[in-house]
């Protein structure tokens, strides 16, 4: 055990020696050392350590730091590093990455390599390095996707293409050769790239696959979302409806749909894809809060139009949707104070109505106003208990229209300490508005 121990330190002050007389060469020949040692028995990873540490300070040297040789070996032993990491991960799949970035810089110096290789088997060497590369890419690019490193992801999965293109110039082989190869590595670059934002880069990379006939329904949704941010509605439009028809059961070209026509005021197309939706996916309850919403709006335009039995009907429709919605998520604030919505613009419209009946001062038309004055203050105390309950879940406190609701109907109900207790609430949450 001490003439283990002996050898370790003596290992480490020669390390510091080489480091302190500034040697590159040394360094360089034991750094090639120390890998083949690892390479040879991968138990002694040590050896590994010790050989990035004195590679890393060779590659600083403004000789060595021009040599093919140096760039090859660090790229060699930086892909070491990954591999001894995937081989942990494979019997421990919480081990911890202690060198993340590892693939990034074998890459890199593979590609110094191959920027100094004056001899043809120093750019084989530097191009047989960067194949291997690849697969220390990808999973890079999987754990930083998994993570939601969108942006590393992205630029783990291009470098893989990158290499690819690479190989190619200079005659060689490489794993995406294969087309299906090729066309699943387009497809999660693609998928990193929109996730990241760079839609520019997508777009090239899913229109692509698309031209190819690649059967994926993501390769939609996604040009999808990419013409949208690039304003192109129509063009958007167009490829979501080809996506719908090649893959009509596919939820998120579904979900895209569903937010276009939101967005487009289909309400009654609308009404029968979220009745579709609720099919597949009975539990959901954004969807049935969603259907309530477009209920909603439907019977605001009854209304104004004069169709009262539709308008009851749509109302009836808008308040079970969000009452479900309710049901399966109970804290759902949205839901909540939707109904109380429901109830507190019914009422809203009966004022109106109250308004037309001011003039008339006749016993019939007292009574008439009396009848209606009575039906509005009936409906502001129905609202009021969804407006309350909505105000003690997660933001209610703090959103305006809530409070304001609150306030609105006390202030009906001729109750003077409560509406200046809400009127007081209002302040504090926007003051400029009071």
């Amino acid at each position: 055990m001490k003439k283990l121990a002996l050898i370790g330190l003596l290992s480490t002050l020669f390390v510091t020696m080489i480091f302190a007389q500034g040697d590159p060469k040394k360094a360089l020949k034991r750094a090639k050392s120390n890998l083949g040692s690892y390479n040879l028995d991968q138990k002694k990873y040590d050896k590994l350590l010790e050989a990035k540490k004195l590679i890393d300070f060779a590659s600083k040297d403004e000789e060595y730091g021009k040599m093919s040789k140096t760039w090859n070996l660090k790229g060699q032993i930086y892909n070491a590093l990954t591999n001894s990491v995937q081989i942990q991960q494979l019997t421990n799949p919480s081990f911890k990455d202690p060198y993340p970035d590892a693939s990034l810089t074998a890459y890199e110096s593979f590609k110094n390599a191959l920027k100094y290789a004056q001899k043809k088997y120093q750019k084989s060497d530097a191009l047989k390095g960067l194949t291997e590369v690849i697969s220390g890419l990808s999973n890079m690019g999987i754990q930083a996707y998994s993570a939601k490193d969108f942006d590393k992801a992205s630029q783990a999965f291009s470098l893989g293409l990158e290499i690819h293109k690479l190989l190619k110039d200079n005659g060689k082989k490489s794993p995406f050769d294969d087309k299906a190869q090729m066309q699943n590595q387009q497809y999660i670059t693609g998928l990193a790239d929109l996730s990241a934002g760079k839609y520019d880069e997508a777009d090239k990379l899913f229109t692509s696959l698309k031209e190819e006939k690649y059967d994926k329904p993501e390769i939609y949704d996604g040009l999808y979302k990419v013409k949208l941010a690039e304003k192109d509605t129509t063009s958007a439009r167009m490829i979501l409806s080809e996506g719908r028809k090649l893959f009509p059961e596919n939820k998120a070209l579904m979900y895209s749909e569903i937010n276009d026509y939101l967005q487009s005021d289909k309400d009654e197309e609308l009404v029968n894809m979220l009745q579709t939706a609720i099919k597949g996916e009975p539990e959901n309850s954004s969807l049935h809060s969603t259907l309530g919403n477009v209920h909603d709006k439907l019977s605001q335009k009854l209304l104004q139009a004069g169709d009262q039995a539709g308008y009851e009907r749509e109302f009836a429709l808008a308040k079970a949707s969000f009452e479900k919605a309710l049901e399966l998520k109970p804290d759902d604030f949205y839901s909540e104070y939707s109904i109380g919505t429901l109830y507190y613009n019914k009422a809203a419209a009966l004022s109106s109505k109250l308004k037309e009946l001011e003039s008339d001062m006749s016993k019939a038309g007292m009574a008439k106003y009396d009848k209606v004055n009575k039906e509005m203050l009936d409906l502001f105390e129905m609202a009021l208990p969804y407006f309350l309950k909505a105000e003690k879940m997660g933001q209610g406190s703090k959103d305006y229209n809530t409070i304001l609701a609150i306030k609105e109907i006390y202030a009906r109900k001729n109750n003077a300490a409560k509406a200046k207790e809400y009127g007081d609430k209002l302040k504090a949450i926007i003051p400029d508005k009071q």
